[in-house]
């Protein structure tokens, strides 16, 4: 299940249930498809992700490409461990702001925005 919110530049998509090669598709299609409107950031909310396997690491590692070419940053949210070992154990925490809770990711994409023209290259972010 994924869910989009709008929330001036900052677009988020809360996914849900597998990121594994069953919803594969379905999540990529999606993302590209939020990224198509090249919002400022794209927040992807994995809290209520049950498993994060190595197809859906994938997934975030194609979007985090399609994102640079549109100057995109994706946040990510994660607060359980289902998704932030894979995350931490693959390293995709250097690549991607991880974030606690939304709030949180929309704070720091409200910071990224004030920088006129620069899209930020942040690591992770878990000190909060």
């Amino acid at each position: 299940m994924i869910e989009t919110k709008a929330q001036a530049e900052v677009l988020t998509l809360a996914l849900a249930g597998e990121l594994d090669v069953g919803t594969q598709a379905a999540t990529s299609a999606r993302i590209h498809e939020a990224l198509a409107g090249a919002p400022k950031v794209l927040v992807l909310d994995l809290r209520e992700v049950d498993f994060l396997g190595s197809t859906g690491l994938s997934v975030l590692i194609e979007a985090q490409r399609a994102a640079e070419l549109r100057n995109t940053v994706i946040c990510l949210v994660a607060d359980r461990r289902a998704t932030l070992l894979p995350l931490e154990l693959t390293g995709l925490t250097t690549m991607f702001p991880v974030f606690r809770t939304p709030q949180e990711a929309l704070r720091s994409a409200d910071a990224q925005r004030q920088q006129a023209g620069v899209v930020p290259r942040v690591g992770a972010d878990m000190s909060q």
